[in-house]
């Protein structure tokens, strides 16, 4: 039998399939008696203990991990929120509601009000609550949680399948049996699918009827390169899949060796390849996997499964551990990109029909200086111990160049006030991610240090297309005529000012399009840490006169498919 879905981290993976099948809720739905509410509320609250102490223990199991220990941080955040307990209570006691029936009540308010936003990280915020909530009930009916220590005496591999994946389960895998998960539901930007990936766990999801149409101890194969599934394959297709999967080994291992090495063409063309990171776990693979430096810290993940702005401290702390880490190779850190599809439960948003062209990035830093400066403070703090440039999104006018010049100088003569060191000459950027940008790019590089293309916004925004709209994201690509000549436009505009620039969208992690990007000339390529091997690999195979032939031949074509056309040959 052969299935299919998304891909959320590629490779090959082999196993016993494991079906997760969690007991149907059944909420009672009927009223109590009076007499009953003291016992209803005793059970809640029996439950709310036992359902924090789990959160607790699981969230020990995160403890080495900063990225989720802050996710479980945020699960026992709820569950303390002093209205969560309240609201549940008051429901058994006004409404006459069971324990169960009055946690469900509550919990699909919540999630009525959250699928009202028009945004797909508030949206996957949901499934955090849905979480909490089968726990609680679950506690409350005293249903036993699948506890997977039950796997630990298995002697082969585990695939688990089953129709949803929570974060607090996928912590408490054991990965030395468990090698990979298949779900039927899910999205690519829930925590399950973001904790997947840091774990290297190959993956997939949306695969349709998976629960029924598999049984356990079935042998299955994942083919996480082109998305499909095996179930019990004959010999012959394992025989290919084991090849496959030991030549992918080699491979890694293999592109594992040119770490230390230069990123250069047979011809002497040098490009410097950097990492995109969101938070300090991930620095360990950034050297690991040959990174020259990191070309974008997203910071906003800094911000985001808490209840309150980090303080100052708390962000200096964060950004120095990651310049010592990276001894003495550059570290850009982004200020905050808030607004859009990036939004906080504790900060008062808008609602916005486009929220994408509304308040967000830059913007909100006019209004809310105290957000800019407790950042600026941090990071100029930690450039004394490293070094750091200052990249800012969403640039569209001169006049915010100016006004964000102006926030640095007032702080660093707060700094210097107050006899903190910092990095006086430390290194200004901008993010070229809007038309306008684009435009001006000449005047923008005559009053900041470097430029970032942000290939993800920029492409939208000159396509007109959301690239979070299903009816619509067919429409978006960066490889398309008005985006790439847009960019070499940018690349030589900067470039004639002697000025520094590397693209940090998606785009420079397209193993197809490495050799367009080296005919650009570009100075600098930031990625996902685990595609610099590829890419590094192509560079070092390619030529870079024959690159710039390419690019000349890709700016002359009219249409979509004939791009790829010419990319596909190459």
């Amino acid at each position: 039998m052969l299935l299919n879905g998304t891909i959320v981290y590629n490779g090959y993976s082999f196993g016993k399939a494991f079906i997760i099948k969690e007991e149907d809720i059944v909420i009672n739905k009927n009223n109590i008696n009076e007499n009953q509410i003291d016992i209803e509320i005793n059970n809640f609250l029996n439950s709310y203990k036992k359902t924090l102490k789990q959160l607790k223990d699981i969230r020990k199991l995160s403890s080495k991990n900063n990225d989720r220990k802050l996710l479980f941080d945020g699960y026992i955040l709820i569950l303390k929120d002093k209205l969560f307990k309240k609201d549940i209570i008051n429901l058994i006691k006004n409404k006459l509601l069971y324990a169960d029936s009055a946690v469900n009540k509550f919990i699909n308010k919540q999630i009525k009000c959250i699928n009202k936003i028009d945004n797909i990280y508030i949206k996957e915020r949901a499934n955090d609550l849905m979480d909490i909530s089968k726990r609680l009930i679950y506690n409350i009916k005293n249903i036993k949680l699948i506890d997977f220590n039950c796997l630990n005496n298995n002697k082969e591999n585990i695939i688990i399948i089953s129709k949803e994946l929570s974060p607090s389960q996928i912590v408490q895998f054991d990965l030395n049996i468990i090698k990979g998960f298949i779900v039927e539901n899910g999205s690519i930007t829930s925590h399950s699918s973001i904790i997947s990936k840091s774990l290297e766990l190959v993956s997939m999801i949306r695969v349709n009827n998976v629960t029924n149409l598999v049984k356990n101890n079935d042998n299955i194969i994942i083919d996480g390169i082109k998305g499909n599934i095996y179930i019990n394959p004959n010999n012959k297709i394992f025989e290919k899949f084991s090849k496959k999967y030991n030549k992918l080994i080699i491979k890694k291992k293999n592109l594992l060796k040119l770490r230390k090495l230069p990123a250069i063409t047979y011809d002497g063309f040098r490009i410097k390849l950097f990492a995109n990171i969101g938070n300090n776990n991930d620095i360990n693979n950034v050297l690991k996997y040959g990174a020259e430096g990191i070309g974008l810290y997203r910071t906003e993940f800094l911000f985001m499964d808490r209840n309150d702005f980090p303080s100052e401290n708390e962000q200096f702390s964060f950004y120095k551990e990651a310049v010592e880490y990276m001894k003495g190779k550059l570290v850009t850190i982004r200020t905050v990109d808030l607004g859009g599809d990036k939004f906080l439960s504790y900060m008062n948003f808008p609602k916005e029909d486009v929220p994408f062209l509304g308040w967000r990035s830059i913007r909100i830093y006019r209004d809310r200086k105290d957000i800019l400066h407790t950042q600026l403070k941090a990071i100029l703090r930690a450039s004394y111990f490293g070094k750091i440039r200052i990249l800012f999104p969403m640039i569209i006018s001169m006049e915010e160049v100016y006004f964000l010049k102006d926030e640095i100088n007032y702080i660093k003569k707060d700094l210097i006030k107050n006899n903190i060191n910092f990095d006086e000459n430390i290194k200004i950027g901008a993010m070229i991610e809007t038309p306008s940008a684009a435009i001006i790019c000449s005047h923008l590089s005559e009053e900041l240090d470097f430029f970032s293309i942000g290939t993800n916004d920029l492409t939208q925004f000159v396509l007109a297309v959301d690239r979070n709209n299903i009816k619509v994201s067919n429409l978006y690509n960066p490889l398309c005529p008005s985006v790439l000549n847009l960019i070499k436009y940018i690349v030589n505009s900067i470039h004639e000012k002697n000025k520094k620039i590397g693209i940090c969208g998606e785009l420079a992690s397209n193993l197809n399009s490495v050799k367009l990007l080296l005919g650009l000339g570009l100075d600098e390529l930031s990625m996902n840490i685990s595609y610099i091997p590829n890419v590094k690999k192509i560079i070092r195979s390619s030529y870079y006169t024959s690159c710039k032939k390419l690019l000349d031949k890709i700016l002359d074509q009219k249409t979509n498919k004939d791009i790829e056309n010419i990319l596909n040959k190459y």
